[in-house]
């Protein structure tokens, strides 16, 4: 009798666990199967920066920041290249690393991703200027099929100066009075953009005639080099002696400095011969004078 109730205890008892427990572990099974089953993610990198335009002058260059995003399952080493503009120039440091210029760089593996920073500086060329404009640069991180890529924007604002000097580099001249004394002098567009509507002054002696050929520019292009005559006349009866004239040169968008020449006027010959007969004549009378006295 003490076996058959042990038997039935033992019967209950195993019922009871199979009917709590089976549950659980079906689930667990499931659970097992699901994380066996789940997709690996693939491989990917992503660039990205804070401020994918930046705003400089011609002469200046452009610094931008870039971040390399990646997830994967194995070390990395990517190879950075760049698309850019003709005749500008463009190289990769890391960031907080100036004067270090790489052309690949390696990123661990992380499934929750790993970050590389880097600075990707680009300076447009000298000559010819560039255009004021956008000009777009591509960055590419490359690994095998994983890729990654980001359009960066540097955009050229127009700088406007105009630069005038004396064409044989002398800032004094000698001139006739009473007669036309050409001084020429060159006028340079040093900017990135066209200046417009260039007109010259001239600040000179009460009576003095200063005359610009050509008389004004209507444009004058990037780099773009003309030379001006300036025609300096003084008066006929100018006294000989040194005298100062200033040049003026002005544009829609920029104004040149005031360039200041020393002139030395010369009398005529004739004058001079008139001056020496004039001695003569007076000396000649003052002869004749004490002769004709002296004999009495």
């Amino acid at each position: 009798m003490k076996t058959v109730r042990y038997i039935s205890l033992l019967t209950i008892l195993v019922i009871v666990l199979c009917t709590f427990c089976l549950p659980f572990i079906a689930l667990a099974d499931d659970t097992v199967t699901a994380t066996d089953t789940a997709p690996v993610p693939a491989d990917n990198i992503t660039l990205s920066t804070d401020y994918t335009r930046l705003d400089a002058i011609a002469t200046g260059s452009f610094s931008f920041n870039v971040n390399l995003d990646y997830t994967g399952q194995i070390d990395r080493n990517f190879d950075l290249k760049t698309s850019i503009p003709s005749g500008w120039d463009v190289y990769i440091e890391p960031q907080y690393e100036t004067g270090k210029k790489i052309s690949s760089i390696t990123i661990q593996s992380s499934y929750s991703g790993t970050s590389k920073q880097l600075t990707l500086v680009a300076t447009p060329p000298s000559s010819p200027i560039p255009d004021a404009g956008d000009y777009k640069i591509l960055l590419q991180a490359t690994s095998g099929n994983v890729t990654g890529s980001i359009e960066l924007v540097a955009r050229i604002t127009a700088k406007y100066a105009l630069y005038v000097v004396p064409v044989n580099q002398l800032y004094n001249t000698v001139a006739q009075a009473g007669k036309d004394n050409i001084y020429s002098i060159q006028i340079s567009n040093t900017g990135s953009a066209t200046l417009d509507t260039i007109t010259f002054s001239s600040t000179h002696p009460d009576g003095w005639e200063i005359k610009f050929s050509p008389d004004k520019l209507d444009t004058l292009n990037t780099s773009d080099v003309k030379t001006i005559d300036v025609n300096i006349k003084p008066p006929p009866k100018t006294v000989s002696g040194d005298y100062m004239i200033s040049l003026s040169i002005s544009g829609k968008e920029a104004t040149a400095n005031t360039m200041d020449i020393r002139v030395t006027v010369n009398t005529p010959t004739i004058w001079g011969f008139i001056g020496v007969l004039i001695i003569v004549v007076v000396v000649v009378g003052l002869f004749l004078v004490i002769m004709r006295f002296g004999r009495r």
